[in-house]
């Protein structure tokens, strides 16, 4: 086994262009099967790690659309390398930081493909990771999304938990996978491969708090997923994500939602912010406008009342954390006139 292969992923960290690998390119002439998306903003740290790990697939027929939401370190020059290189990478940089979600929503526009997947800039796919969705895609066209169980990975690469939720999101009964869905769980599924045709009919991700989340919920009530039982995917874990945001017991950090609403949508940070109650919100859009049965619509906006319930408090903490700070604000207002 080469050197520069990390043994426990067995992903290849050298250069696409220094692997004894002949790469096929899709040429913009032909429509590409898949459409690979990757959001990023001021990403250099890992980004030509998992450039390296997409571009080195052995299904090769995508096109690795880069949306850049402004860096300011280095992460132009490294896309622009990258695009420079391989055909099949197009890079887009935005004139300014238009927000987490609405980067990703934008690269579901530009796709081509058949199908399509979300990229982190930070997370690693092993090489046949495409090859494995795009088949069980290919075997089961009532499928609306696949996805592999994740071995999670640390800042450098080292393993730390094999993370595989036992969720019934593969049942065809779409209220059991709705359920599911709505309790508490990390989302990986969003970074799984998508039939295009199907998330398109949805809102994409929501510009709040959680909309990752709840696009799983709106995905739910269309089709079922499909898991595949071997590891395939690394994503990282480092003080830096997003995800850091949500809280970590293990170093008593407690979530923090408005930073998590403004880091989807900036705009949020001059607004009131009432993230579980746009949650149950748009949970209950979800419900009423998707492709489902009036038995399976009943079924589901009353577990949504129980989801209300046991979520009281969080409900209640959102009109308390709001009163005090537009007390906060008024308090201010009237310091600066004295």
């Amino acid at each position: 086994m080469s050197e520069s292969r990390n043994i426990e992923t067995g992903w290849d960290k050298r250069p696409a262009s220094d692997r004894n690998t002949i790469v096929m390119h899709a040429t913009h002439e032909k429509t590409p099967r898949v459409s690979i998306a990757l959001p990023v903003y001021n990403g250099a740290d890992f980004l030509a790690e998992t450039l390296d790990s997409l571009l080195g697939q052995t299904f090769v027929d995508f096109e690795l659309i880069i949306c850049d939401n402004a860096s300011t370190d280095d992460t132009e020059a490294i896309c622009r390398r990258y695009a420079s290189a391989d055909r099949r990478v197009f890079y887009r940089r935005n004139a300014r930081n238009i927000g987490a979600a609405p980067n990703f929503n934008l690269a579901v526009s530009l796709a081509r493909g058949e199908y399509f997947k979300w990229a982190a800039h930070d997370d690693i796919c092993h090489p046949c990771y495409l090859e494995r969705c795009v088949a069980e895609l290919d075997r089961h066209p009532d499928a609306v999304l696949v996805y592999p169980k994740a071995q999670v990975i640390d800042s450098e690469a080292r393993p730390l938990e094999i993370f595989s939720e036992d969720l019934p999101i593969g049942e065809m009964d779409p209220f059991v996978r709705f359920k599911a869905l709505t309790r508490g769980h990390r989302c990986y599924q969003v970074f799984g491969l998508h039939r295009l045709s199907v998330l398109r009919t949805t809102p994409l991700i929501g510009l709040y708090a959680r909309g990752d989340e709840i696009l799983l919920c709106w995905l739910a009530l269309r089709g079922h997923f499909i898991r595949i039982d071997d590891t395939l995917f690394y994503p990282r874990r480092h003080n830096s994500q997003s995800m850091a945001m949500l809280g970590d017991p293990a170093r008593n950090r407690s979530a923090n939602f408005l930073a998590y609403s403004t880091w989807f949508d900036p705009r949020w940070r001059q607004r009131m912010i009432f993230p579980w109650w746009r949650s149950l919100k748009e949970l209950v859009l979800c419900v009423t406008h998707s492709p489902i049965s009036m038995v399976t619509r009943y079924r589901c906006l009353k577990h949504l009342l129980k989801w209300a319930y046991w979520h009281r408090r969080a409900l209640s903490g959102d009109l308390i954390l709001q009163a005090r700070r537009i007390r906060a604000r008024n308090l201010g207002a009237v310091h600066d006139t004295l």
